[in-house]
């Protein structure tokens, strides 16, 4: 989970200068990107997108922090003020060690557990309903789709074939759910799925549970998939990875797929480029609109 902007929040370079500012691990991935096209008209190629600061922003145009889909419930007045500050207080404790370089994800995994756990006991406290939860989405403005990000979807879903889009995220499904709804001007066809937290709701719409077992950002696998969405991308021999974390490297694991890795790297650049160039195919930097590479693999060429 990733709260509202913290007061010591590592602040990017003006967005006008992002643009263009992406990077090659080599040209081999570009070259890689030509067989995914291929892969795409013939049917045989998925692709595999985090969410938080993936689909969307990870800052926003005025440098300000975007906030996660945790974040839109943990920065809104529906919480208490109790919890908004705890939630913000854990946000400070546990982000510097989901970025953290030098820990391996070994270690990570049991710290974020506890961190998904804690928030959710908090989330429980409070008097959230599904109706709560869908108008704070709609009245939060600090969660933004990444640029270049809805004219993927849509390519997506209307390429012959279609092509799958699995939308793997540690965060809240349901908030993803609304968030998408509410900001793509078409609708998304069974192609795109969201697997995700699930929040568990009473007969009165009331929050009084989530999802087992937890999906947070180092267990993400396609084994984690349900079996009926696993359909979705069965015998597919080609997956477009997209992600801005290492834990987002195994979305596609369990399946028998040739796999193209796209790490969108944020913040801490000097601190991860490296590992990320060393575990990624192609690294994008500074929060950069989507890269043309993610357009080329599935046979779009950009104008």
């Amino acid at each position: 989970p990733s709260s509202a902007a913290p007061a010591a929040a590592e602040q990017p370079p003006p967005r006008a200068a992002m643009g263009d500012d992406r990077l090659a691990a080599d040209v081999a991935a570009l070259e890689r990107a030509a067989k995914f096209a291929e892969a795409a008209r013939a049917g045989t190629l998925a692709v595999f997108a985090d969410f938080d600061r993936t689909v969307t922003r990870s800052f926003l145009a005025d440098g300000g922090r975007g906030c996660s889909s945790h974040g839109v419930l943990e920065g809104a007045s529906l919480l208490s003020q109790q919890c908004r500050d705890r939630a913000s207080e854990l946000f400070n404790k546990y982000y510097p060690v989901e970025i953290d370089a030098k820990m391996s994800i070994e270690e990570k995994i049991p710290i974020m557990n506890e961190w998904y756990e804690q928030m959710h006991a908090l989330l429980l406290k409070e008097d959230l309903t599904r109706e709560k939860i869908r108008q704070t989405v709609a009245d939060c403005a600090s969660i933004q789709l990444r640029d270049g990000m809805t004219d993927f979807l849509q390519k997506c879903q209307d390429a012959l074939p279609p092509i799958p889009v699995v939308i793997m995220s540690a965060g809240l499904g349901d908030v993803i759910d609304d968030f998408l709804r509410q900001s793509l001007p078409f609708e998304l066809k069974p192609t795109t799925i969201v697997v995700s937290n699930r929040m568990t709701f009473d007969q009165n719409g009331i929050l009084v549970g989530f999802s087992e077992p937890l999906l947070h950002m180092y267990n993400k696998t396609a084994s984690f998939m349900p079996e009926a969405e696993r359909k979705l991308v069965e015998g597919k021999t080609c997956c477009l990875l997209i992600g801005d974390s290492t834990g987002d490297l195994t979305m596609a694991d369990g399946l028998e797929a040739d796999k193209l890795r796209v790490g969108l790297l944020n913040e801490k650049v000097e601190e991860r480029l490296q590992q990320y160039q060393e575990l990624f195919d192609f690294v994008s930097i500074n929060d950069a609109p989507l890269p043309e590479i993610c357009f080329r693999a599935i046979g779009v060429e950009q104008t």
